[in-house]
């Protein structure tokens, strides 16, 4: 599955320093070129995670208190960017 990235309306709740901007970007890009969500975390080895009571929402750790959020529509092959920063 080679996925689209959709993050329209979806800006950092506060400040990323350099490294969890890096990640997030690495992450993004790895989805844009093709890559799975899953895989495309694994790039700095982060806690990639189904988040519990959800269908298809996942979470990525930028940082030990930055989580970015998202979806994976696996009929559309979209992930769609819920939320940046903060822990969730």
């Amino acid at each position: 599955m080679a996925c689209t990235l959709n993050k329209n309306g979806v800006t950092p709740r506060g400040s990323l320093n350099t490294t969890e901007q890096d990640r997030l970007n690495v992450f993004m890009n790895a989805v844009r070129a093709g890559s799975q969500p899953a895989e495309a975390a694994k790039k700095w080895d982060p806690k990639y995670t189904k988040l519990d009571g959800t269908v298809s929402q996942y979470g990525i750790r930028l940082s030990g208190g930055c989580r970015a959020t998202f979806t994976v529509n696996t009929n559309t092959e979209t992930v769609t960017m819920l939320q940046v920063g903060g822990h969730t």
